[in-house]
């Protein structure tokens, strides 16, 4: 099996470590979507041997068993049920996932699943195996990587546009992962802003002669170039934290950033890396004008991309 796996034409796509594979009855166009909201290999690891999978399937989901837990979850589009025992989910009525640190099989329903059921099977296969996702921007440098969070209107967005005019790197603008081993990824493909946001803070990414892609809420979709390295997370900063931040306060944060996990295995990983990240990765606060100061003293050089 490893052997296989780790072939250069070996089937499938990369997801962060793993190499995702679809059999041969799911639809086209389920696949073409989950690729695309997934399929971003990190750094050079993605040609590398892959040493886990994520399978996804077509079929019926077996019987909730009696000693199955139930779980309200808030999504972007609104709230799911899902029953949880140990490693084994029912996501929505829609998905059945098995989860696995080396294996997670995501098998769903004939009538499909939405968007945002797919993110949580595939963000709980990621926490399986020791990934942690942050709801931050990542911003790169020769020193390292900067993960960018707080709550909405912070200020994260205008934080990377300003940087990327400066000559910063931005991996993510709020998809971001911390790999088992400190290594950071992003899974977004693009940098949102609206027209009015680039002519305050960045008016030189407004060029460009051809057609201007947009997300449905008009915002211009600038894109994002993933460096061919792999970079240690440095610091973490929130932006409108009042501060001080202590032992507690960083934990506090930690889990706002990240969201519980409804897994057994990513419960163990998400609280191991929660206790490793609070005490060996510099958390402060950080105003939305420190930021231009304090990510080059935090980074060194930009990277060249």
């Amino acid at each position: 099996m490893a052997d296989a796996l780790s072939r250069p034409d070996a089937a499938g796509w990369a997801s962060l470590d793993a190499l995702v594979t679809c059999a041969p009855h799911v639809p086209p166009a389920w696949e073409d979507a989950l690729r695309h909201a997934w399929g971003l290999g990190c750094g050079p690891q993605e040609h590398a041997a892959v040493a886990r999978r994520v399978e996804v399937q077509v079929g019926t989901s077996p019987p909730v068993p009696p000693g199955a837990v139930t779980r309200e979850v808030t999504l972007p589009d609104g709230k799911a049920h899902a029953q949880v025992l140990g490693d084994e989910l029912w996501l929505g009525g829609r998905l059945h996932v098995r989860l696995g640190a080396d294996l997670s099989v995501l098998t769903c329903a004939p009538q499909g699943a939405g968007q945002d059921l797919w993110a949580l099977a595939f963000t709980e296969a990621h926490r399986a195996a020791g990934w942690v996702p942050l709801h931050a921007a990542l911003i790169a440098g020769h020193g390292g990587v900067v993960a960018v969070t707080g709550p909405s209107g912070a200020g994260k967005t205008t934080a990377c546009l300003r940087l990327r005019a400066a000559g910063w790197t931005v991996l993510a603008e709020d998809r971001a992962w911390i790999g088992p081993d400190g290594q950071v990824a992003g899974l977004d493909r693009t940098l949102r802003a609206l027209d009015d946001s680039l002519a305050r803070f960045a008016p030189e990414l407004l060029g460009g002669d051809g057609p201007v892609a947009r997300d449905g809420r008009g915002k211009r979709l600038l894109p994002l170039t993933v460096p061919p390295v792999t970079l240690p997370l440095t610091a973490v900063l929130l932006l409108g934290h009042p501060g001080p931040l202590g032992a507690a306060d960083r934990v506090r944060e930690f889990w706002q950033a990240t969201g519980v996990p409804l897994g057994a295995a990513g419960q163990r990983a998400v609280s191991a890396a929660a206790q490793r990240l609070v005490r060996t990765v510099l958390w402060r606060p950080a105003g939305r004008e420190e930021m231009m100061t304090l990510v080059p003293a935090l980074l060194g050089a930009p990277l060249q991309e």
